[in-house]
Order: structure tokens, then C-alpha cells, then sequence
């Protein structure tokens, strides 16, 4: 099991390594931008939820996509204590109309590096083992 663990700790660090240099923004911000593309607007607390982001860290990456142009955000006005989250313009077209060709050639070798069947198995295998760790008594 730790082999298995040490494995999935340096795929980790590839996969960062991979998003951060050669797409130029952090795979929790991309799974940020992509899940807004399906849901926006919506409020923080959805993003939060779906992906299972701490609300401070979840802050901190609205901040920078905001800094960067990708997001906007402001108050709902049926309920002033909740913050709307949606997709600028330009991200919707960097995302979906024209993204840039390095961005498509990585998502496609990166797509190509498994099978339907193995991503679909791999990712209960995943599923499965994230939730009997959380299942570990101290």
C-alpha cells in the first residue's frame, strides 16, 4: 500500500508540474474554471462543495482567477451574504471558442495516455480508496 500511496504522490506533483508549466494555471483552478463553465453563475458555496476546496483556500483562487480576468464576482441581491461566482467573457473564450493550441495538444496527449475503460476504472479505484481512508480511526 505505501507503493501504491507513493505513486499517487508523484503523479500528483507531475500532474502539478504539468498544469502550472505548460498551461500556465494550477489544476484546482482549472477544475474551478471547468466546473463554472457548466454551473455559472453560482455561489461560492457550490464551487466549495463540488469540489471540496477549505473556503479560505477557495477565496484565495477566486482572488487570483479575478486578478487574471477569468471570474467576477459579487453579492446576490436576493441575499447579501452570498457571493455569485461567474465566467468572464474572455474566459469563456479562452475555455471554449479559442483556446490556445498548447493548451489542446496537452489535453489531447494527456487524453490519450489511458482508456475509456481505465479512466473509468482508475477513477473508482480512486473513489473507493479515498473513502475507506476516511474511514481510518485514530
Amino acid at each position: 500500500m505505501h507503493e501504491l500511496l507513493y505513486q499517487l504522490h508523484l503523479t500528483d506533483q507531475t500532474i502539478t508540474q504539468l498544469f502550472e508549466k505548460q498551461l500556465g494555471v494550477s489544476l484546482t483552478r482549472y477544475q474551478i474554471l471547468q466546473f463554472l463553465l457548466q454551473q455559472s453563475p453560482c455561489n461560492q458555496i457550490a464551487v466549495q462543495e463540488k469540489l471540496q476546496i477549505d473556503q479560505a483556500a477557495l477565496t484565495r483562487h477566486f482572488k487570483i482567477l479575478e486578478s487574471e480576468g477569468y471570474v467576477s464576482r459579487k453579492r446576490n441581491p436576493l441575499n447579501q451574504r452570498e457571493v455569485l461566482v461567474e465566467l468572464t467573457q474572455e474566459a469563456k473564450n479562452q475555455l471554449l471558442v479559442s483556446p490556445p493550441k498548447h493548451h489542446l495538444k496537452v489535453k489531447e496527449q494527456m487524453a490519450n495516455i489511458l482508456s475509456s475503460t481505465e479512466q473509468q476504472d482508475l477513477t473508482a479505484l480512486l473513489a473507493k480508496l479515498v473513502s475507506e481512508l476516511e474511514k481510518i480511526e485514530f
